[in-house]
C-alpha cells in the first residue's frame, strides 16, 4: 500500500443536531471536520508518519485544511466545501495556508511522509 484516504464520508451521527443528521446514507462535509481529523492524527501516529495520508471530510477553509496537515497529512482533498462555496475557495485556502508557514506551521511541501509514484 502506498497511501490511504482518509476519509470521505461517515454513517456516524454523534454531536449532529440538525434534519440533515436523520437522513440515510453517508454525511460528508463540515460535520465531518473533527472525526477526520482525529482519523488523521490516528492513521499517522500507528504508522509513524510514514504512509502519505490524503485527508478528505470536512476541508471548508484555509484553518480545516490547516488542521488536516497538522494532524499528519501529506494531501488534502476538497470536495463539499468546493461545492457550497465555489472554486475560489482553493485560492483562499492557499492563501491562508501560506500564513501558516510563515507562523513556522507545517504546509503543503513540508509533508510528513513522502509522497511516491506508482509501479504502472
Amino acid at each position: 500500500m502506498d497511501g490511504v484516504v482518509a476519509t470521505n464520508t461517515t454513517l456516524r451521527r454523534d454531536g449532529i443536531h440538525s434534519p440533515q443528521g436523520r437522513e440515510a446514507g453517508g454525511l460528508s462535509g463540515a460535520p465531518l471536520r473533527h472525526r477526520s481529523t482525529e482519523v488523521v492524527r490516528e492513521i499517522s501516529q500507528m504508522t509513524g508518519g510514514e504512509l502519505p495520508i490524503l485527508a478528505a471530510g470536512g476541508v471548508m477553509d484555509a484553518e480545516s485544511a490547516h488542521e488536516k496537515l497538522q494532524a499528519g497529512a501529506s494531501l488534502v482533498q476538497v470536495f463539499s466545501g468546493l461545492i457550497f462555496r465555489g472554486p475560489g475557495m482553493v485560492r483562499q485556502i492557499l492563501i491562508g495556508l501560506s500564513g501558516a508557514k510563515g507562523e513556522g506551521h507545517s504546509t503543503p511541501t513540508q509533508t510528513k511522509a513522502p509522497l511516491r509514484r506508482g509501479a504502472g
